[in-house]
């Protein structure tokens, strides 16, 4: 089997690959496919003060398919509402992806689902020394500085006074706003 690129109408490429399944399902051509892969990663964000975590594609349009290159699979494939052809010149023969190509994109798409790298990364608004104010939690409505950012975990040290000393507190990125 090799690997080929189907493309597909932007932002439907989960639909059209279970629409793909379903069909070389039903016209009993499973055993010609392997896996079918539409790499993304998970990416936290604080929007309107909560935490939203969306999934993102890392190659909007595309789902790698690898394949024994059949009339009967193409046909199958095309014939799935919202794809529009496979990667090619040649719309009957597509271009396989060169071996090289495949082991990069079967490692990018393995790497979004492996356990050590499934930390989701968290998009944080602020830069070091911006003044923040927390929204809630024990320290509401005071007021600090950024002094650390922790990307990894969506967190940010700020310094805030209490009782004239200045005391480093961690705090998640959705628990601050920007300081008035």
């Amino acid at each position: 089997m090799r690997w080929y690129v189907i493309k597909a109408v932007s932002g439907r490429e989960n639909h059209c690959r279970e629409q793909a399944v379903i069909q070389l399902r039903v016209r009993k051509l499973e055993g010609f496919v392997g896996q079918m892969l539409i790499p993304a990663e998970r990416v936290t964000e604080v929007k309107r003060g909560k935490k939203v975590t969306t999934e993102r594609k890392l190659y909007p349009g595309y789902i790698y398919i690898e394949m024994d290159l059949n009339n009967d699979v193409l046909e199958a494939v095309n014939g799935v509402d919202g794809i529009t052809g496979f990667l090619g010149a040649d719309p009957r023969n597509p271009d396989p992806l060169t071996k090289d190509e495949a082991e990069r994109i079967i490692r990018i798409a393995t790497a979004a689902t492996a356990e050590e790298q499934r930390k989701e990364l968290v998009q944080i608004p602020y830069k070091l020394e911006d003044r923040v104010k927390v929204k809630e939690g024990t320290f509401a409505g005071m007021e600090g500085g950024v002094a650390e950012i922790n990307p990894a975990k969506g967190e940010l040290r700020v310094m805030i006074t209490v009782f004239g000393r200045q005391t480093p507190v961690w705090l998640e990125v959705w628990q601050v706003e920007p300081a008035a």
